[in-house]
């Protein structure tokens, strides 16, 4: 599922996940399938979007079973950029 913006820029377009503000990945999206499916760790170098991945599979579990969801990051400089 992808959005597109005035630009030609493609966006993620999934339940939970504002229109126009996670640009689309292929791997990301795929890894993300795959973390909401089984459980699998994600290794990726700096950079490639870990959090984007573990924000997909969250709004996905949210969309599916309901809930609240909790994100903790080690300094506050993350805290900042996540929020």
């Amino acid at each position: 599922m992808a959005a597109t913006d005035a630009e030609g820029g493609s966006f993620v377009d999934r339940p939970l996940v504002t229109s126009g503000l996670l640009e689309r990945r292929d791997y990301q999206l795929e890894l993300a399938d795959a973390a909401s499916a089984e459980h699998t760790l994600v290794c990726l170098p700096t950079g490639l979007g870990k959090t984007a991945v573990s924000l997909l599979v969250t709004a996905h579990r949210l969309h599916e079973y309901g809930g609240k969801s909790l994100l903790l990051a080690p300094t506050k400089p993350l805290v900042e950029q996540h929020a």
